[in-house]
């Protein structure tokens, strides 16, 4: 099998939304030679410089655009495992050194998370099949917790800027401390996965983060970043609404509307599995920062970042 240090060519499965341009342009800006999988029709555009493969996720069309291809990273979370699947043995023929499954979040390695939230059973699922194919194919599932600016631009997770609004989580929950990261952390660690090779990344786990922080200490951050952009503005300072929320309450709310197709109040759920299956990943002694050499983010800044980007 080839070693992970002479990965050049990388194929990114997925090509839109928020995370994936910035992985794309994360391995181009590390010298890798990047290709895009997308469905046939798909209008999505992907950063220059990317190849672009056309599929309609056949075994036959994934075999053509992973012949040459070094790595494989999956973004997409398909909830049928035999899709899944049959994405790692089209890789595992063609011949291609590595794969990173659509891991990118919360830590779906820890039996309670998929036991709050069951539609991520898959992940661990195909963890558990790479690991049974560890002789043909390595891996790495990139745990990074929550993504922090994604979640507070769309009011994912609790504060909604727009309004001013929290929802902090009871009982007691709104103290707790979690690993959050940027998705531009998300993007450089997946870059610097793949310029590593040993078994410090290979068929294994690896949590990164770009912060630690509770509900309480983002309340404090936000407020002083709203005041601080009113005040630049010539603004009354608009004060916060603050609400005590039962998360228990709000979990069965959250699993009532995803019945019915509505996942707006997802948030609630991953955080439940996060409070339960342990979410800070310095505390548990994961963060592997330092082996990738990747810095950490300041709370104040990411928070001060999305503040001024949605008061434009």
């Amino acid at each position: 099998m080839m070693e992970a240090t002479q990965i050049k060519n990388v194929i990114v499965i997925g090509a839109g939304g928020s995370l994936n341009p910035l992985i794309i342009s994360s391995l181009q800006s590390a010298g890798f030679r990047v290709s895009v999988l997308v469905r046939a029709a798909s209008s999505v555009t992907p950063p220059a410089g990317a190849i672009v493969h056309r599929t309609d996720f056949s075994h036959d069309s994934l075999l053509e655009a992973f012949r040459g291809q070094d790595a494989v990273v999956n973004t997409i979370t398909m909830p049928d495992l035999a899709d899944q699947l049959r994405i790692i043995d089209a890789a595992i023929e063609a011949g291609v050194a590595r794969y990173l499954p659509g891991e990118f979040g919360i830590d779906t390695s820890k039996a309670a998370t998929v036991e709050i939230v069951p539609f991520l059973k898959v992940k661990p699922d195909v963890v558990k099949y790479l690991r049974s194919k560890e002789g043909e194919i390595s891996w790495t599932a990139l745990i990074t917790g929550p993504f922090f600016d994604w979640g507070l631009r769309n009011g994912f997770f609790s504060f909604h800027l727009p309004s001013r609004s929290a929802n902090l989580h009871q009982p007691g929950y709104h103290s707790r401390r979690l690993s959050w990261s940027i998705l531009s952390t998300v993007a450089d660690a997946v870059a610097r996965l793949l310029l590593k090779s040993d078994s410090d990344v290979v068929n294994r786990y690896v949590h990164v983060r770009s912060f630690t922080a509770s509900q309480d200490e983002i309340l404090k951050s936000l407020r002083r970043a709203t005041e601080a952009v009113d005040e630049k503005r010539g603004s009354e300072p608009q004060s916060w609404l603050v609400a005590n929320v039962s998360l228990e309450d709000k979990v069965v709310e959250a699993q009532e509307s995803l019945l019915a197709g509505d996942t707006s109040k997802l948030g609630y759920m991953l955080s439940k599995a996060i409070y339960t299956a342990g979410g800070d990943f310095d505390q548990e002694g994961l963060v592997m920062n330092d082996v990738l050499g990747i810095s950490s983010e300041e709370l104040d800044s990411a928070v001060m970042r999305v503040v001024e980007e949605q008061s434009i």
